[in-house]
């Protein structure tokens, strides 16, 4: 169950994000004796999920996925679910704004990898509040050179080009890069160290509870609605 309250009513927003396989995903990533890598995978995009969904600004949510049981688990959650080729991340987020356009062609749509298992309702909520008076905007990691999130005012305008210095690839493309002070949101995990820092800030309860006590964890994230 999510740490968040479900909010009412929902407008606005479309998020597409990409899910890769648990036996797949977080290959970068190494963990210690007693830790499960698929487990831990699918904990943090379950954490990231359950964020987004608490946001009141967004109103769909469109996850691409290979991952059976966490398909299973969006369907049932509301989320429309596309399934995933496996054959590249851009093809997964194509896939997704494909479906982003014909929900909602009007309305405004945003790509989040989901990686970002300290994130938050009201540090997401935060980021798209800056990014509704751009056409296009990024938001880059916290090391800066990678996108965590990619918006447009409309699902057509997006130009995805995640990947290695992705950030710069979309400011090429004319978004605007939104260097926020959120860094919840801004915190991607794909290596170790990045998923520690994301830990001293306070992820979600089901990464806590994959990872044990596999690092000196803090609490299970902060109450609903408080940005750190």
């Amino acid at each position: 169950m999510s740490q968040y309250a479900a909010p009412s009513p929902r407008h606005g927003w479309t998020l597409v994000l990409p899910v890769q396989s648990s036996t797949r995903a977080k290959s970068r990533l190494e963990v210690p004796a007693g830790v499960d890598r698929p487990r831990l995978a699918r904990a943090i995009a379950r954490d990231s999920l359950a964020a987004v969904r608490a946001t009141s600004a967004v109103a769909r949510v469109v996850v691409v996925t290979a991952d059976d049981d966490l398909a299973a688990e969006c369907a049932a959650a509301g989320d429309h679910v596309v399934r995933d080729s496996g054959r590249s991340l851009s093809d997964a987020v194509r896939r997704g704004v494909e479906v982003a356009q014909q929900l909602a062609a009007d309305h405004p749509a945003a790509v989040l990898l989901a990686d970002v298992p300290a994130l938050t309702p009201d540090e997401l909520a935060a980021a798209l509040e800056q990014a509704a008076s751009r056409q296009l905007a990024v938001v880059p990691d916290a090391e800066g050179s990678g996108s965590v999130l990619l918006s447009a005012a409309r699902p057509g305008l997006l130009q995805p080009a995640f990947g290695g210095d992705s950030a710069l690839r979309h400011e090429q493309r004319g978004a605007v890069r939104l260097d926020l002070d959120l860094p919840r949101l801004r915190r991607d995990v794909d290596t170790w160290a990045a998923l520690t820092a994301a830990v001293a800030l306070g992820v979600g309860p089901a990464t806590a509870a994959a990872l044990g006590g596999a690092v000196d964890l803090c609490p299970c994230g902060p109450a609903a609605g408080t940005a750190h």
